[in-house]
């Protein structure tokens, strides 16, 4: 009932699924089981119960959050579920995805000679690429509650690494074999956790770019190769990628729109609040992303 109001959600079983608030996303990995009173993102990782639902999305304390439940008629009942046997159940499926996406990873190849290539190509991005940036055959889909999974199908894959560098989450970019995006609105997928984590085109060093999408981030490496670009994997994850301490200096590269803009305005203040040099950069303005620039894809006026 709290969560349907911000989510649009469907029934799927014994679950209700919809598209995650916490990253940007096309297909649904964002589900919520009302019995166990829990919540999970099998794309970002973000979970828990209906109290740090609130905590995240309304950016509220525990103490608010309560208050704000106290006249929800649903809180006793959920006040009286063992919290432990919860943060242990969303700790397991988190753990669970993790390691579909490092097999997923280990099933990769390169990108050379695949439709992963000619994708690529297709938005001006030439290679040689960065070890993180692959080719698989993997399914298009994924239930865990029955083990069930979908077609496999060609896709450039995206490693995605916590603050320590270990692999912890891949983004997907499903592909048609002469690499053309996939259609119906089920292009990209993530899995494992992307939270908190990028995709590092290149190691670690004192300054680094932060760009939100996988195309951006290969774009501006074309033109950038002393400053080692990361891709957060979502607007709305800008502000939440764990840096290694020998990062000092953020770039952040936005994108020309409002979601974008405000993305960054709040990256900005998060990674100054930790003691870092924190500057920014846009496209022209007659652009909105950074492929576009690439590809003279103009913003067009109404």
């Amino acid at each position: 009932a709290v969560i349907g109001r911000k989510v649009k959600l469907r029934r799927a079983g014994t679950e209700f699924v919809g598209l995650c608030p916490f990253h940007d996303e096309n297909t649904p990995s964002f589900r919520v089981n009302d019995d166990k009173g829990l919540y999970y993102c099998f794309g970002c990782g973000a979970g828990g119960d209906v109290i740090r639902f609130l905590m995240e999305e309304q950016g509220l304390s525990f103490r608010d959050a309560v208050r704000a439940l106290s006249h929800e008629a649903a809180l006793p009942a959920a006040s009286r579920r063992d919290p432990i046997r919860r943060a242990a159940k969303v700790s397991a499926d988190r753990q669970a995805a993790i390691e579909d996406a490092k097999s997923e990873w280990r099933g990769a190849r390169p990108v050379r000679g695949t439709p992963a290539e000619l994708y690529l190509a297709s938005r001006g991005i030439t290679g040689p690429f960065p070890w993180s940036v692959k080719f698989g055959r993997v399914p298009l889909w994924r239930n865990r509650e029955t083990g069930a999974v979908g077609r496999r199908t060609p896709a450039l894959l995206l490693a995605a690494q916590n603050q320590n560098g270990a692999i912890c989450g891949i983004q997907h970019v499903f592909l048609t074999e002469d690499g053309r995006k996939l259609p119906r609105g089920n292009a990209k997928r993530s899995l494992g956790q992307i939270r908190g984590c990028a995709v590092r085109l290149s190691p670690p060093a004192r300054r680094i770019i932060l760009v939100e999408g996988p195309e951006d981030g290969l774009t501006l490496r074309l033109r950038e190769d002393r400053v080692p670009i990361w891709i957060t994997l979502g607007t709305g994850m800008i502000p939440f990628v764990e840096l290694p301490p020998i990062v000092e200096h953020v770039t952040l590269a936005g994108d020309n729109n409002a979601p974008g803009r405000a993305a960054v305005a709040k990256a900005q203040e998060h990674f100054e609040g930790l003691g870092l040099t924190v500057d920014t950069m846009f496209p022209p303005p007659r652009f909105e992303d950074w492929n576009d620039e690439l590809l003279g894809k103009e913003i067009v006026r109404q």
